[in-house]
């Protein structure tokens, strides 16, 4: 059964066919006044105050990929609370003048944005400020302060609380935030789709990961990507639980959320009244 889900997750269909993007914005996308904006959409995202934790998985727990467990420092950065939907993915490509791939859900627009490739989702990230989360921030931010296999802890059985997986999703994917968030405010960290993050995959690269900020080999052939899916086991939702796909592969269970670096609240509050002083212009 597990290969099955594996295969399912990966399976290689992507359509042909492209929605053309929305003419106008759907309500509450935030938008910077110009791409790379300061502070852009910084409202919907959540503190990760950094630090210390174990990133990985002991030895007797997980896969190889997870081995060796070890000490990780992160500086304190931002992380989206949300996987970015197809509705804030299509106010991109409007703005952009980027292609929309077709939605399994396209009566969702609240539904996670899937179908986009690595490259895209960095795209969209660059074009609001931020960037795609290392996998070390990704794994922390999921962890939301927690050394158990989840972020309430290692039995699985509370799974279903916080996540969208093979046992409770139906087997389709659900709009975001339905689910209890983290204790860092971050929903769909377990499941619904899997989500992309900076960092190339490289093999034994945890045995020499540096212990401060690290951000992956510095080439590679396939990116991490992390999360569990809607058409994933309980296990492979773990927030250790780490596997790898080609940048250029997009998949229908595979989606992404962004991250930026923390600004001083003062940036943050002067970035605004400038925008909104050029607005009232």
């Amino acid at each position: 059964m597990r290969t099955f889900i594996f295969a399912f997750i990966f399976s290689a269909v992507c359509p042909a066919a492209f929605l053309s993007a929305g003419d106008a914005p759907p309500a509450g996308v935030l938008k910077s006044t110009a791409p790379g904006g300061a502070a852009a959409g910084l409202t919907d995202m959540a503190l990760i105050p950094g630090g210390e934790f174990v990133m990985g998985s002991a030895e007797e727990e997980g896969s190889v990929n997870e081995h060796p467990s070890h000490k990780v420092f992160l500086s304190p950065y931002y992380m989206d609370k949300y996987e970015v939907t197809a509705a804030r993915y299509k106010s991109f490509a409007a703005a952009a003048g980027k292609e929309v791939r077709r939605q399994p859900f396209p009566d969702k627009e609240n539904c996670p944005v899937v179908y986009v490739h690595w490259y895209e989702a960095s795209a969209f990230c660059e074009y609001y400020g931020k960037r795609l989360p290392t996998e070390a921030e990704w794994e922390m931010a999921a962890r939301g302060g927690s050394d158990g296999k989840y972020c309430f802890g290692s039995d699985a059985g509370g799974l279903g609380e916080y996540a969208w997986y093979w046992s409770n999703s139906g087997k389709k994917i659900h709009p975001v935030g339905q689910k209890k968030p983290n204790d860092y405010g971050l929903y769909d960290m377990h499941g619904n789709v899997l989500e992309w993050t900076a960092d190339w995959s490289g093999a034994g690269y945890y045995a020499v990961s540096p212990g401060k900020n690290p951000a992956g080999p510095e080439k590679g052939e396939d990116k991490v990507v992390r999360g569990g899916s809607a058409y994933a086991t309980a296990d492979m939702c773990r927030s250790a639980h780490r596997m790898k796909s080609s940048p250029y592969t997009p998949y229908s269970g595979k989606g992404f959320r962004c991250a930026a670096p923390a600004v001083p609240a003062a940036a943050v509050s002067m970035a605004g009244s400038t925008e909104a002083a050029a607005a009232q212009r």
